[in-house]
């Protein structure tokens, strides 16, 4: 029987300029796995393909909601700050982890994530407490 199940092969972000965009996922630690020049490349994030797709059409600044998880954020932060990587929102902690924020060069904003689980049971409990 075939397998039907649904899975993440590929997210495609846009570009302004992908030369500076290859750059940018790859000082975050992705490899890239296939580049025609000027007009297509991929980077391997986990079983997951990164597709950048050209384009010369304006980009502003957007929200992908692209979570890129890590064990710790701040270590992340700083190991990618001594890398060159810019971010737009430094380390946060919200209800359900510690995030922050990077912006790529063609505007996409993407988050880093640290899951914290034991926040949220916390959290779950004491609104269970309150009902």
């Amino acid at each position: 029987m075939a397998d039907t199940r649904i899975k993440v092969g590929m997210l495609i972000l846009m570009e302004n300029d992908l030369e500076k965009a290859i750059t940018f996922y790859q000082s975050l630690g992705f490899p890239l796995a296939f580049h025609l020049k000027d007009k297509w490349a991929e980077l391997i994030i986990g079983d997951v393909k990164l597709g950048l797709a050209p384009t010369t059409q304006p980009l502003p600044d957007r929200h992908t909601g692209i979570i890129l998880e890590v064990a710790d954020v701040k270590q992340a932060y700083g190991e990618l700050l001594a890398r060159g990587v810019t971010f737009i929102r430094e380390p946060f902690e919200a209800v359900h982890g510690i995030m922050a924020s990077v912006k790529d060069p063609g505007g996409n904003i993407l988050d880093l994530y640290q899951p914290t689980p034991e926040k949220v049971r916390e959290m779950a409990k004491k609104m269970g407490e309150n009902n």
